[in-house]
Formats: structure tokens, sequence, C-alpha cells
């Protein structure tokens, strides 16, 4: 491991060489012994499965929202250097995805109702399982981000700090205007289509392509990979017509006139300059208009910061850690 310093405090941070081996013999029993998973009903009755981890020391909690097609398992490495820096973490499935409820049997499409369901899912998480006797700290990414994004844009003052990591304020088009993917979208959900593939998207392939992946670390792309490949729970990939529709309409909620200057946290927007699946245009607008928000850029990250190469992780965790402190 690199021993980095941030704020007085020494944050180990995983070297790729010893990914492997961390993860195996020291990570993985250390988050073991401290977690505790339950089900949670929320609003409409949809189960959300969730992990607690317990620090018998801790000064302050961290929630987490996991981004689109991930799960509460993928952040193994984050949760831990949390737990390490005196947090207690909260994190859960969002809702289409790992073990938490779905409506579309094929449990490689990722499909939402309405975008509005996964703030209130974060709302009723909060509300009904997060001990609030400490101070509270968010941590979101992608998808994840935009449902943080609305959260505190409604309540401006549950958590102390909030880092968006890679947030969705709107997704990339890939160079289609937004409104010719509205239009297919609303075309196709009109003749019954809302619950299938978007035709862009292949089906799960079973292996993916670390070349094709949103990492700049190859060991660990392929270790959250080997676990996708083999738990089926966890195999989102592909987008519904409706989930599509509904990203491409979340931009101009979260930047609605007024909104953004609602949030009081302190914010800290971590933007990936290689980022090709969301746009780093509506992230720095946002940025703009929140008075607490400061936008830090990583030029050599693309989407998934957190699974960046050694030279990314050793600015990256500190920055994380000691935001949070």
């Amino acid at each position: 491991m690199c021993v980095c310093t941030r704020n007085g405090e020494n944050m180990n941070v995983i070297k790729e060489s010893d990914y492997n081996r961390a993860i195996t013999e020291e990570i993985a029993p250390a988050l073991e012994s401290s977690r505790t998973d339950g089900f949670l009903d929320s609003f409409d009755g949809t189960k959300l499965f969730y992990h607690i981890y317990k620090n018998e020391k801790a000064t302050k909690s961290v929630v987490m929202v996991h981004g689109f097609t991930e799960s509460s398992e993928k952040y193994e490495e984050m949760i831990w250097y949390f737990l390490e820096s005196g947090a207690n973490v909260y994190i859960y499935d969002q809702r289409g995805h790992g073990k938490s409820g779905r409506v579309v049997e094929d449990k490689t499409i990722t499909h939402v109702d309405d975008f509005s369901f996964y703030v209130q899912d974060l709302e009723c998480f909060i509300d009904k399982i997060v001990d609030k006797s400490l101070p509270l700290y968010l941590f979101a990414h992608s998808m994840g981000g935009a449902v943080a994004a609305f959260y505190l844009e409604k309540h401006p003052d549950v958590f102390k700090k909030a880092i968006l990591n890679s947030p969705m304020i709107a997704p990339s088009t890939g160079g289609f205007p937004a409104w010719v993917g509205r239009f297919i979208c609303r075309f196709m959900i009109l003749f019954g289509g809302a619950k299938k593939r978007i035709f862009l998207s292949q089906e799960y392939p079973g292996i993916e392509k670390f070349e094709d992946s949103c990492d700049t670390s190859e060991v660990r792309f392929s270790h959250y990979e080997f676990f996708k490949h083999t738990h089926e729970d966890y195999q989102n990939y592909s987008p519904s017509y409706r989930w599509t529709l509904e990203s491409l309409k979340v931009c101009k909620k979260i930047l609605k006139k007024g909104e953004p200057e609602k949030i009081k946290t302190d914010m800290l927007l971590m933007s990936a300059a290689k980022d090709t699946v969301v746009s780093l245009t509506a992230q720095a607008a946002f940025a703009d208009r929140v008075s607490t928000c400061q936008l830090v850029s990583y030029p050599d990250a693309k989407h998934e910061i957190y699974y960046s190469t050694d030279d990314v992780m050793e600015k990256y965790v500190p920055q994380v850690v000691g935001f949070f402190s």
C-alpha cells in the first residue's frame, strides 16, 4: 500500500500491484466483520437491500449512493477507506439493481418508472435506517449523484458535507440532440416498449471488456467484473426506454431556476476529464450555481474515478477522506 498524508492523517491507499491480495486478505474480512445486511420497505413497498458497516469508534456516518448498473458491492474499497477514517457507512442497492426489488424480469435490463422513485428511496433509507446521532456525510456517484442533487435541493440541512462523484446532472447523448432521444423513447413507450432494452444497447455479453469500461485501472475493473459475471443479481447492463427517457429529463429538473441555489451543504464535485458517460458542461453549470460547491477535475480519470490507476488514486482518496474529516 501507499501511505498518503492529508490534514495530518495517514491514509493507506491500495496499490494496484497489491490490490488482489489486500482485498482478499485484509479488506474483505474487515468489512465482513463490521457488516450488517437487511431489507427496507420503501415508500411503495419495494424492498431495498442495504448494508451497514459499523466502526465502534465512529465520529461520523457516511451515506453512499451508487450509480447506474452498479451495486453496493462495487464500493468495498471506498467503504474500507471511510471505515478507516472513523466513519460508519450506510449503502443500499438502488431499486432495479443488485438484490433490491425489480419490475423487469430480465436482470440485465435497468428500469425505473419515474426518476423521483430513486429520490424517495434515498429519503426512506435516511429516515428509517441511518443513525442520525452522528454528523452525516454523503458520497454519491453518477446516477446516484443525480439522486443526491435532487435530495440536497429538497433537504439542504441534513448532510454536513457531500461529494458528488462524476454526477449525472445530464447524461452524455453521444452526439445526438437530447430531444431526439426523448422523441424515440416516448414513441417506443407509447407502443408498449417502456420496459424493453433500448435498441442502441446490446444484450449483456457475460464478460465485459476493460477497453470498453469507465475505468483506468484494469485490476480494479477485473475484480468487480469477476464478481458481476458470477452473480446473476448484479448483471445490470442495459437501460430500458423508460429509464433512458427519465435520465434525459433529469438535467432540466436539477437545473430548474432556483433549485441548485437551495443547496447549503458544503460540496465537492469531482469531475473526470475523460468522462464520456455524463455531461461535463452540465456539471460545471450545476457547480457554478451552488454557492458551497467546489469543482475539482481529474485530467487522467475516466467516469469511475474510484477505479483509477495509482497516480490518480493517491490524490483522489486523500482528497475524498480529507474533505470528510
